[in-house]
């Protein structure tokens, strides 16, 4: 669940992170920070923007196979707690996915974001 970026706080309608179209693939440019099992997953979800103009609304998801030609991983997080899983960037420079990796609609990513952090919500706070 690729959402958080370097710099935008909690503001999850202010992805930097950006998908463009080209021909059948898309291609991403960014950085995605704070990625729970970044370096044990198989797949990622990133939400990507599509359309800066339209804000949020602007914002669509995306599956991502990993590994991936133009996806690195940072480098692990020291964290002091939930140590069994790493935490590292994901750091996208024109990795291509095909356009069918597009979860959803266009532009749906950050309802999607949305709906899947609410239902996360009762799981974090068990773990408090």
């Amino acid at each position: 669940f690729a959402l958080s970026e370097p710099g935008n706080g909690s503001d999850a309608g202010a992805a930097s992170t950006t998908a463009q179209l080209e021909g059948d693939e898309w291609v991403l440019n960014g950085t995605k920070a704070w990625i729970t099992n970044a370096w044990e997953a198989s797949a990622t979800v990133v939400f990507a923007t599509t359309d800066r103009a339209l804000k949020h609304k602007g914002i669509s998801a995306f599956l991502v196979p990993m590994p991936c030609l133009g996806l690195s991983l940072g480098k692990k997080e020291d964290k002091l707690g939930i140590r069994a899983s790493s935490t590292a960037n994901l750091i996208f420079e024109d990795c291509r996915i095909p356009k069918e990796n597009l979860l959803g609609s266009q532009g749906m990513g950050f309802k999607i974001a949305m709906q899947t952090l609410d239902s996360g919500r009762i799981g974090i706070a068990c773990q408090a």
